[in-house]
């Protein structure tokens, strides 16, 4: 593995070549050294280092929080502050750049290394979290009914596109805001929250249909599960099954097969294989990551037989859509959309309508979700 890249921003000559020393014996990488705000934003941009040394006390016009959050900001890359003392107003202002520790001078070499260990480590935990979570926002963006997630207390955490896009009025706010202001609003109904504060904790999810608005709707309260496997969130979606309401008057079964046709979408990764289409992850030149439940059982592949093979290998040779690694290279930013046949493992064709859309972080693309529904004509 290679040594981490390190910067130092330290207007002191001698200490800033002595943190040097230190750092190349503990087995660093020295990236550069700045004595201004100004410089070490120039200079880190061109080397791009993994962490910034930085002293909140520069001289200058810019101090080491305002240098820390520039760099936060245009480069996302960790910064760690110095300092030798700091009154509350200076640590409060430090906090709002996000610092990944601080590191008291006189430092000594063990303490020094551990802290730049754990902000290197945390860091790179941050951004697998990040890269999970724009994951999981694309695949909920492309839902094409309404889904938010809330916490325990009822607040509304995230909403996906449909939902924004429905009900203009009920944007994302800067803080949670309670799922019963949608109910005053006119947006859902009072059974729906009552529906979700009795069904909060169930292990499995919770369906019931309504009359809402002049609609008939149908909701699924999910529960999204922590590391420890318990209820921290749920997920609701809702579908508008006014038509299929309708039909129903006149043929039996109805219910049954909305039922098997509108299953819960998946929101976060546990709630995935609950999903009646087929989701495939790739990587941006179309190495398969990731296939959920309903991909795995109706094409037959598990994820050791089809993980880091080529999208192409399910596509039915015969279609014209292009699926392949030149297409992938090509087309990396745009959504893709229409009809593909493809083959499962046992050699037998299936109709599919195919969406994909590239996932971004930091507007860099850096995965592609594929959503698959069978096509029955």
């Amino acid at each position: 593995m290679e040594p981490a890249s390190l910067f130092i921003v330290e207007d002191e000559a001698i200490v800033a070549n002595d943190l040097k020393e230190t750092l190349q014996g503990l087995g660093y990488t020295v990236a550069g050294i700045a004595k201004s705000g100004e410089i070490a934003v120039e200079k880190i941009g061109e080397t791009r280092p993994g962490l910034v040394l930085m002293d909140i006390h520069l001289a200058g016009t810019m101090d080491g929080i305002e240098t820390a959050g520039k760099v936060h900001s245009l480069y996302n890359i960790p910064v760690v502050y110095l300092t030798a003392y700091a009154d509350n107003a200076l640590l409060e202002r430090a906090k709002l750049t996000e610092p990944y520790g601080y590191i008291i001078k006189p430092y000594d070499d063990r303490g020094l290394q551990s802290t730049i260990e754990m902000a290197l480590y945390k860091f790179q935990a941050d951004e697998r979290v990040r890269e999970n979570e724009a994951l999981i926002r694309s695949i909920l963006n492309i839902n094409p009914d309404p889904v938010f997630i809330i916490d325990k207390n009822t607040n509304i955490l995230s909403i996906n596109t449909a939902f924004s896009r429905q009900n203009l009025n009920a944007g994302a706010s800067s803080s949670p805001a309670p799922l019963s202001s949608l109910v005053t609003s006119g947006i859902i109904s009072r059974a729906l929250l009552d529906a979700v504060q009795g069904h909060f904790y169930d292990k499995t999810p919770y369906k019931f249909e309504e009359e809402f608005n002049g609609k008939w709707l149908s909701h699924t309260i999910s529960p999204l599960f922590d590391q420890n496997n318990q209820i921290f969130r749920c997920a609701i979606e809702s579908y508008d099954i006014t038509d299929l309401k309708k039909r129903e008057l006149d043929l039996t079964g109805i219910t049954r097969q909305l039922e098997n046709e509108k299953q819960s979408l998946a929101l976060f990764a546990a709630m995935l294989d609950s999903m009646d289409d087929f989701v495939v992850a790739t990587d941006m030149m179309g190495m398969v990551m990731y296939i959920n439940k309903a991909f795995r059982e109706r094409f037959g592949y598990s994820p050791e037989d089809i993980y880091t093979k080529h999208l192409s290998l399910i596509k039915d040779p015969a279609d014209p859509f292009a699926l392949d690694t030149n297409a992938f290279f090509v087309d990396k930013k745009r959504v893709w959309s229409g009809s593909v046949t493809l083959m499962n493992k046992f050699g037998i064709r299936i109709k599919t309508l195919i969406k994909s859309t590239p996932v971004a972080v930091d507007q860099q693309n850096v995965r592609r979700v594929f959503v698959l529904r069978e096509r029955l004509n």
